[in-house]
């Protein structure tokens, strides 16, 4: 009989599951804060599966399996009905239903865009044996996080109103979406050990972080910010890496 730390990390994936679930609930109602913090508790269960996972020894095709399915949920499907619902606000004084407006309603959908190629990330992952150490291309958790944070941001913060348009969140669908699956080496934050020979790359970025939370501390913004910052450092930073590798190569 398999013992009680087997099972663990799978009870925690249900509770990501179960996190994105909610999200989606609380999206469709209008609650963008609520369906923020669903997905960040969502996003921490998905940290916690697999460091037990990990540290217990449990790993096992059906948890490799589960882990997708409520990732698919929590940060593909949610994220997207967020999104969903901040184009409908936006778009919904110029549909009438009837055969004029008809550009409009398709553009509607356009968010579902980074829904769908969260699903192609994610199957890629799982077929993918370079990416054990490392990704290739943006994480579906680091994009629903960046999602997450910029609606909640933004709905408390009114100034961004002007900038955030039909045309922008499809921009921002569309180049999350090729960013998922692109095939850019994006470092995972898997240390090796103390050693700063080993873990460089991980060290600086570390700093980079605690150089944007202290920015936000001191500035008196929301934490929602601070994430933003981070992920799109995050994107910034493997970009920059790539770069220097592609030009001593």
């Amino acid at each position: 009989m398999k013992p009680l730390t087997y099972y663990i990390p799978n009870f925690i994936t249900l509770l990501n599951l179960f996190c994105g679930c909610v999200a989606v609930i609380f999206a469709l109602r209008g609650w963008t804060g609520f369906a923020g913090y669903c997905i960040f508790m969502a996003a921490v269960c998905d940290f916690f599966d697999g460091l037990i996972a990990r540290l217990a020894k449990a790993y096992s095709e059906m948890g490799k399996q589960l882990d997708s399915l409520a990732d698919m949920v929590s940060f593909g499907v949610a994220p997207g009905i967020m999104l969903y619902v901040e184009m409908s606000r936006i778009l919904s004084p110029r549909i009438t239903m009837g055969l004029d407006t008809v550009g409009w309603e398709f553009l509607l959908f356009a968010p579902f865009i980074l829904t769908l190629f969260s699903a192609l990330r994610l199957a890629k992952f799982n077929i993918d044996a370079r990416q054990r150490e490392g990704f290739l291309g943006l994480p579906t958790p680091a994009c629903a996080l960046l999602v997450a944070s910029f609606l909640m941001y933004a709905r408390t913060h009114t100034a961004l109103d002007p900038y955030i348009n039909a045309w922008s969140i499809l921009g921002a669908v569309l180049a999350l979406s090729v960013l998922m699956v692109v095939n850019l080496p994006m470092p995972a934050m898997k240390f090796k050990g103390l050693a700063w020979a080993a873990n460089t790359s991980r060290y600086v970025f570390l700093m980079v972080c605690a150089a944007i939370l202290l920015f936000t501390l001191v500035a008196g913004e929301a934490l929602t910010l601070a994430v933003v910052l981070v992920i799109l450092s995050y994107i910034v930073y493997s970009l920059g890496l790539y770069i220097c590798r592609f030009v001593k190569k």
